[in-house]
C-alpha cells in the first residue's frame, strides 16, 4: 500500500473511533465527516473538496481525540503528567491527541498538489509575484484554529493549530524562492506578415523557475490566439503555436497575459508577454507590388494602351492589344507598324471574337483605413486577375458624393494601372448604417400578399411597404453608384460580367436596385469584395 492510501486509511480508522466513542456534538460531526472523507476518497475529481474536508478534519479530529485520550489517561493507559502552555496546562494525553492528527496535513498537502488549477490571467492584476487566495484562507484557517482552542482552552486544537500554521510557513519559505517574479520568459521571434493574413508563429515558453508551475495563457488581442491555453512547466521550454490575423491598425508587437502557480496553488506569478515582433504589410501595398510586378513581366510599365475603343475581328479572332516581343511568339503575330513606331519589336494579341467582357463597379467612400486597406487590395487584385485573363474591362467608380470614372471596354492591363490610380481617391467619411438594407424581392412578395387583404390595418401596412420601396428606387434612380455602372453599361453590349467592389455602406440600396436591373438586361453580377 502507498503512503497515500495508509494515511487515508488512518484517518477513516480515527473518525471512526470518534464518531463512536467521541460525545456530543463531536460523534455526529465525525459521522458527517467520515462519509463526507468517504465520497472524496471514492470520487478522485473533487479535489477541491478534498481540501475543505481536511481542513475540518484538522479541526474537529484533535477535540474529539482529546476525549479519547483523556479517557485512556483515567484508566492509567497514558500518563497525566503536563507541561504548562502559557494559558492552560497540556498533558501527555492532549499532546498525544494532537501529533495523532498530523497524517491529516501530509493528506492535506497531496490535496493541495492534486487541486492546484491554472489561474485566470487578469488585465487589472501587476505583473510580478504574489501569494494566492488558496494560500491567503490556509493561513487564516490555522489562525482561527489557535484563536479557537485558546478560547475554549483546547490544548490539542492550539497544537495542532500551531503545527500546521508552521507546516504552512515551512512550504511558503521554500516556494518563495524556487518561484521568481520572472518565472517565465519568451524570446522575441520576428515575422513579416500581410495585414488580414492568417499566420502561425512558433515561440517558446522557458521557465526560470526551479519549481513545477501550472499557468495559463491568454491573448490581450482579439487577432492572436495561443494553444495550448493551459501548460505545465518543469524547467524546460514549452512549445506554443500563435495564429495571428494582423489589422492594418493593429499592434506590431501583440501581448499575451500569463499566469502561473507553484504546484501547490501557493505563489501566483502574473506577467504580460509580446513574443512576437510583426512588420505588417498593408494588403494595398502588396496588391500593388504584384500589379507591377506583373506589368513589368508584360512589358507594358510605359505608354499609353494601343487597343482602340472598337475592335475588328481577324481571321476569326478579336484584335485586342499589342505588346513587346517575348521569347517564344509567333513571327505572324509580329505587328510591324508599332515595331517601326516605337522602334521594338512588338506584337499582337488577339481574343476570341465575341468573348465576354468585364465591368469593375467600385465604391471608394470608406470609414476607416482598415476598410480602406481591403477596398484597395480588392480593387488592384480584381483588376489584376482580370488583366492575366486578358479580360477587356470597364471601370465605374463613385463615392457617396459623385461619379469618379466610368470608362468605356479598354485594354485590361491599361484598367490594371487606373485601378491603381483610383486607389489615391478612396475616400474616407462618416457612413454607419444603423439598419440592414431592405430586400426589394421580399418586399414586393410582402406587397403581393397585402393587395389580396381588405382589413383596414392590413392597407396601411401595404401603404407603408409602398413607400419604402418607391422611396429606395428613388433614392437609387440618382445615386452615384447607379449613374457610375449606367454610363460603363450603355457602352458595353450584354452579356458581360458587373464584379461589384464596395464595402456596402452609402450604396446598399443602389447596388440593390441596380442588380436586379442589370440583370433583367442581361448582365451578370458578382459581389466579388462585396461585404459589409
Amino acid at each position: 500500500m502507498s503512503l497515500k492510501t495508509l494515511s487515508q486509511t488512518y484517518l477513516l480508522v480515527l473518525l471512526l473511533l470518534a464518531a463512536i466513542l467521541a460525545p456530543l456534538p463531536y460523534s455526529p460531526a465525525a459521522i458527517a465527516l467520515l462519509l463526507v472523507t468517504v465520497l472524496v476518497i471514492l470520487r478522485p475529481a473533487y479535489h477541491r473538496l478534498r481540501v475543505i474536508v481536511t481542513l475540518l478534519t484538522l479541526f474537529l479530529l484533535p477535540l474529539a481525540l482529546e476525549q479519547l485520550t483523556g479517557f485512556l489517561a483515567d484508566v492509567g493507559l497514558l500518563s497525566t503528567s503536563s507541561v504548562s502552555l502559557g494559558f492552560s496546562p497540556v498533558t501527555w494525553s492532549q499532546a498525544i491527541a494532537a501529533v495523532l492528527v498530523l497524517p491529516a496535513i501530509y493528506l492535506l498537502d497531496l490535496s493541495l498538489i492534486q487541486s492546484a488549477q491554472s489561474p485566470v490571467p487578469e488585465d487589472d492584476r501587476k505583473e510580478g509575484r504574489s501569494v494566492t487566495a488558496t494560500t491567503a484562507c490556509l493561513f487564516l484557517a490555522a489562525l482561527v484554529m489557535i484563536f479557537v482552542s485558546i478560547v475554549i482552552t483546547s490544548p490539542p486544537l492550539f497544537l495542532t493549530g500551531i503545527i500546521f500554521f508552521l507546516y504552512l510557513a515551512a512550504v511558503l519559505v521554500r516556494v518563495l524562492p524556487a518561484v521568481p517574479a520572472l518565472a517565465f520568459d519568451i524570446p522575441v521571434v520576428e515575422k513579416r506578415v500581410i495585414a488580414g493574413d492568417t499566420v502561425d508563429v512558433t515561440a517558446y515558453l522557458v521557465s526560470k523557475s526551479s519549481s513545477g508551475l501550472v499557468g495559463t495563457l491568454v491573448s490581450a488581442e482579439s487577432w492572436v490566439r495561443a494553444r495550448p491555453v493551459n501548460f505545465n512547466l518543469d524547467g524546460t521550454r514549452t512549445e506554443l503555436l500563435l495564429t495571428v490575423v494582423p489589422p492594418l491598425a493593429g499592434p506590431s508587437r501583440p501581448r499575451l497575459r500569463l499566469a502561473a502557480v507553484d504546484k501547490r496553488g501557493l505563489v501566483r506569478v502574473d506577467r504580460r508577454v509580446e513574443p512576437v515582433a510583426l512588420q505588417v504589410i498593408p494588403r494595398a501595398r502588396y496588391a500593388e507590388w504584384l500589379a507591377m510586378k506583373y506589368l513589368e513581366q508584360a512589358g507594358r510599365l510605359g505608354g499609353e494602351s494601343l487597343v482602340p475603343e472598337a475592335r475588328a475581328p481577324r481571321l476569326g479572332t478579336e484584335y485586342l492589344d499589342s505588346r513587346g516581343y517575348q521569347a517564344g511568339d509567333e513571327i505572324r503575330h509580329i505587328d510591324w507598324k508599332h515595331t517601326a513606331k516605337l522602334n521594338q519589336l512588338t506584337v499582337k494579341e488577339f481574343v476570341e471574337s465575341g468573348g465576354q467582357t468585364a465591368i469593375i463597379g467600385v465604391n471608394l467612400s470608406v470609414v476607416d483605413a482598415e476598410e480602406a486597406d481591403k477596398l484597395a487590395f480588392d480593387l488592384i487584385t480584381t483588376a489584376l486577375t482580370l488583366a492575366q485573363e486578358m479580360v477587356p474591362t470597364a471601370l465605374a467608380a463613385y463615392n457617396h458624393e459623385e461619379v469618379v470614372r466610368a470608362t468605356a471596354v479598354i485594354d485590361p492591363r491599361n484598367t490594371l494601372r487606373q485601378s491603381m490610380e483610383l486607389v489615391n481617391s478612396i475616400t474616407m467619411a462618416e457612413l454607419t448604417r444603423l439598419l440592414q438594407p431592405a430586400s426589394l424581392g421580399r418586399l414586393r412578395y410582402n406587397m403581393s400578399l397585402l393587395r389580396g387583404a381588405t382589413s383596414q390595418p392590413a392597407q396601411q401596412l401595404l401603404n407603408i411597404l409602398d413607400f419604402e420601396y418607391r422611396a429606395i428606387e428613388k433614392a437609387a434612380s440618382g445615386h452615384p453608384a447607379t449613374v457610375a455602372l449606367l454610363r460603363s453599361t450603355e457602352r458595353v453590349p450584354a452579356p458581360a460580367s458587373v464584379v461589384l467592389v464596395s464595402r456596402l455602406n452609402h450604396d446598399a440600396e443602389a447596388i440593390m436596385v441596380a442588380t436586379e436591373k442589370l440583370q433583367r438586361r442581361g448582365f451578370a453580377v458578382l459581389p466579388l469584395g462585396t461585404t459589409r
